[in-house]
């Protein structure tokens, strides 16, 4: 939607009483370190609640974490590609891929959610279509962390039409315009649940399972592009264990000064602006390291909006007393993945954070 659109004017003061910052229970008004800290062990618990991840729980969701291969372990040079199953909950298996490096280890973890794509090119999996695609906006995040030392796991996101590996329910009824995601988050949503909320319950059981092996340590990272960048960022604000989050051309604000969402409306959950902005969620993290990226020419995230949420996260940083751990660049392009921005300061934030 071009941002000189507007709705009429009975509308825009019908949503803006709905949307009214006043209305929004736990945005982050602390100014101290002290207050931040009493702010966010309440408002997670919060947040976690609205996901829906105590009620997947309380619906029979946690299984003890097994992991099924494929046949067949595809050495690549620096690194091993192998695909796996993981089941999350009771029915639902989560296919990823494992990319390990060569070596003995330990490594690092690195967890690549994908957004409304085949999740599979995250890996280096793609036709010969996709491969100058991957090559010209680094989609290859996988197999990038796995050249870099980090045992990489590339799972298929959970509701996404665009991968053919995600498990989702599909738009059988056309009422959707075929649009799984959509589909998927309204049929969760009848029950409590919400789609971003079994994303984020899904990343967090693999890492019951990854950080559980043997060589696995050091810091985990968590980075996804787009609808990954959404699952990046609240499965990081929701559990500790995700040391650095790197969020790409996802981080703005959940609604737009003009009353439009800015993200796709499988990542939408009831109650969401109730409990507060995307900077107030994001501020869950503080003070774990975390890199936001836009496109500077990405259509979906005007650069005033995307400025004007990045100011507000910053001073929740800074009343955590960690201005220095959250940053955010622009890329030159639109909406895809930066390694040239990415990776360095990955490497500049893992290296402090080595025992």
């Amino acid at each position: 939607m071009k941002a000189t659109m507007q709705h009429p004017d009975d509308v825009r003061a019908y949503l803006g009483r709905l949307y009214a910052e006043s209305g929004r229970q736990w945005a982050c008004r602390a100014t101290t370190p002290a207050a931040f800290g009493v702010w966010q062990g309440e408002a997670r618990d919060a947040f976690r609640d609205l996901l829906g991840l105590s009620l997947i729980e309380a619906q029979g969701g946690r299984v003890e974490p097994r992991v099924e291969w494929a046949d067949g372990v595809e050495d690549l040079g620096q690194y091993t590609r192998q695909r796996g199953w993981l089941d999350t909950e009771p029915a639902v298996r989560t296919s990823f891929w494992c990319l390990r490096p060569k070596g003995q280890g330990p490594f690092p973890l690195a967890v690549t959610p994908h957004g409304h794509e085949n999740g599979d090119i995250y890996a280096g999996v793609t036709d010969a279509d996709g491969q100058q695609r991957m090559v010209d906006e680094d989609r290859d995040v996988a197999v990038q962390a796995a050249r870099r030392g980090f045992l990489a796991i590339a799972p298929a996101t959970r509701g996404i039409g665009g991968n053919p590996s995600s498990f989702r329910v599909t738009d059988i009824g056309k009422r959707h315009g075929g649009r799984d995601c959509v589909c998927h988050n309204w049929q969760v949503a009848a029950v409590g649940r919400s789609a971003l909320g079994e994303r984020v319950w899904d990343l967090l059981r693999i890492l019951d399972w990854a950080l559980a092996l043997p060589e696995v340590t050091g810091p985990t990272l968590m980075l996804g592009n787009s609808g990954g960048g959404m699952a990046t960022a609240h499965a990081a604000a929701c559990d500790r264990r995700i040391d650095i989050a790197v969020p790409c051309c996802a981080f703005n604000n959940y609604m737009s000064p003009a009353g439009t969402l800015r993200h796709c409306p499988c990542n939408a959950v009831p109650g969401l602006l109730a409990f507060g902005e995307f900077w107030d969620v994001a501020g869950l993290l503080a003070p774990r390291p975390l890199l936001t990226v836009n496109g500077r020419h990405d259509g979906l995230h005007p650069t005033d909006e995307v400025d004007a949420a990045v100011a507000r996260l910053a001073k929740i940083y800074a009343a955590a007393g960690a201005e220095g751990r959250y940053e955010h660049r622009y890329g030159e392009a639109g909406h895809r993945f930066y390694a040239d921005i990415m990776w360095p300061w990955i490497e500049a934030h893992r290296e402090k954070l080595q025992p």
